[in-house]
């Protein structure tokens, strides 16, 4: 992690009444390197902070005041909330919101240090920050659809290896196909002003080698399964991302296709929001995207549930 800057550590604001709650964001906070200041309500918060942290009892019907309380440059960060909420779906339209976190226990609260340590660094990029330390971290760099067939073979028998159940691996498999399909395909459509529906069938006779490579990252730390990849595009918007987490909820993981629909980037998406326990996108628009997706390898994969418990959305400074 990089050093505090010399002006001092950032400061960090919790509006929370839970003690518990309280006691894991300072330590998570201080770990972290920033400054954290406490109230109970949203009524009357102290002054702006660089970073907003709010759980789900104070957040309700106080989108204004959180915006106050953010500024113009803040981040809010909502815990304890759940994407399958209207209210949380519509803060999420709101600039300085761009994380949910489903809950804060044990292992939420090495995410949320994660988070901050991002947000407090600008240092966005990587799979490596989300899982233990000393895991092994698989790379391939994939340009052809034969390189895309070969890693995914490779991606599911070391999901199987890491002990996901067969369901589970299904999902991880396919998630991983659309992360690689975004990347190699779609991502350089929307640059160049192509059709976000013209993506071609996924045979090997019609799919043509991409601009660029995409960098596929994969590992497991025994707890979560996780997938990244990354592209040199940078054409992934939060408005796209957020359009298809309403349309999961709607659809309840099953798509209603148009019949001029045919995939695309924002599809993609929405099948990979449906299956991943938790999403980050790093974004440097105009430059790269990463898109990291985590698997609970607790789950058996067979789990109603039609969007991810986490959300990140980064844009580099």
């Amino acid at each position: 992690m990089k050093p505090a800057s010399s002006s001092g550590p950032a400061r960090a604001l919790c509006i929370t009444r839970n003690p518990a709650l309280r006691r894991a964001i300072r330590r998570a906070l201080n770990a972290a390197g920033s400054e954290v200041e406490f109230c109970e309500r949203l009524e009357d918060p102290p002054a702006q902070a660089s970073i907003v942290i709010v759980d789900r009892d104070s957040r309700k019907d106080a989108a204004e005041l959180l915006l106050r309380a953010a500024g113009q440059d803040g981040k809010i960060i909502v815990i304890g909330d759940s994407l399958e909420d209207d209210e949380v779906l519509q803060l999420l339209r709101l600039q300085p919101l761009d994380h949910v976190i489903s809950d804060l226990g044990e292992s939420d609260e090495r995410e949320l240090l994660i988070t901050l340590a991002k947000l407090l660094t600008g240092d966005i990029f990587g799979l490596d920050k989300y899982l233990a330390w000393g895991i092994t971290l698989h790379e391939r760099s994939i340009q052809t659809y034969d390189q895309k067939r070969a890693a995914l073979v490779d991606v599911a028998a070391y999901a199987a290896a890491a002990g996901a159940r067969r369901q589970l691996v299904t999902r991880i498999e396919n998630v991983t196909d659309e992360l690689l399909m975004n990347a190699l395909y779609d991502a350089p459509a929307i640059r160049h002003g192509s059709s976000r529906h013209a993506r071609v069938e996924k045979r090997a006779d019609t799919l043509r080698p991409a601009e660029g490579a995409a960098l596929l990252h994969y590992a497991s730390d025994g707890r979560y399964f996780a997938v990244a990849v990354r592209d040199d595009y940078g054409e992934l918007h939060k408005e796209a991302i957020l359009e298809h987490v309403s349309r999961a909820r709607a659809e309840r993981g099953r798509p209603l296709l148009s019949q001029s629909e045919t995939g695309g980037a924002g599809l993609g998406i929405y099948f990979i929001l449906s299956a991943a326990t938790r999403f980050i996108a790093n974004i440097e628009p105009g430059e790269r995207t990463e898109v990291i997706c985590l698997f609970d390898l607790r789950q058996d994969g067979r789990t109603a549930r039609t969007c991810a418990q986490s959300l990140h959305i980064f844009r580099a400074r």
